[in-house]
């Protein structure tokens, strides 16, 4: 698959196939690919603890526990609500939240992608969890994104879905006491890696602002 059609089939998934895994291989090879990506004086501040198989497996039930006892979501990174967003991002989101809904045109389905497939870690064969030095700046936080998207076009191109999300970072703690991650790192975020189950809730795809929105072009 060249570069164009990945960046144009490439979406996220919010349900993988967890029966059918990525070969270790290819797992490598994506981020092997994904080193690829610029940064900061190649400064190269990412580092990628990928976690598949039995730790995967203890993270995910850690996770159903900490949802189904109410645990407080505690990230890395604090996150806030749309409306103390920049007005233009506020009415992206809530296009997309209109398109979701539309989409998501029964109960079942907006339970299944709200809720049941969130705490589920979207069923995921492998969590790539990215992190950065907590002696960073924000010049590394734009190298740390522009690794994760190469990272998530890598996979396209070898034929594996991705879907980056909040969802996995929601208890760094965990995430940290599985993976061996350091305190002097931020979990930052996690993309799945896996192979797409044969669903509708697959289907969806986000809508992209109009090119004149977000170009501006002088000559």
């Amino acid at each position: 698959m060249d570069a164009i059609e990945a960046i144009k089939n490439r979406r996220s998934i919010r349900w993988f196939d967890k029966d059918k895994e990525v070969p270790e291989a290819t797992l490598r090879e994506i981020v092997a690919l994904a080193q690829r990506a610029p940064s900061w004086v190649d400064s190269q501040p990412w580092r990628v603890y990928l976690a598949t198989g039995e730790s995967l497996k203890a993270l995910r039930q850690r996770h159903l526990d900490n949802v189904a006892s109410g645990r407080e979501a505690a990230p890395d990174w604090p996150t806030t609500h749309r409306t103390d967003w920049d007005p233009f991002p506020q009415a992206n989101m809530a296009k997309h939240n209109e398109a979701t809904a539309a989409y998501l045109n029964t109960p079942e389905l907006k339970e299944l992608r709200g809720v049941t497939l969130q705490k589920q870690l979207f069923d995921a064969p492998a969590i790539a969890y990215l992190t950065l030095p907590k002696i960073s700046n924000q010049w590394s936080i734009y190298d740390l994104g522009a690794f994760g998207q190469t990272l998530a076009l890598a996979a396209q191109g070898l034929g594996v879905s991705s879907m980056p999300a909040y969802e996995f970072v929601k208890y760094p703690d965990e995430v940290r006491a599985v993976m061996g991650i350091p305190d002097d790192q931020w979990v930052a975020m996690g993309i799945g890696l896996g192979y797409p189950k044969d669903h509708y809730v697959n289907g969806y795809d986000a809508p992209r602002c109009p090119l004149d929105q977000v170009l501006t072009l002088k000559k």
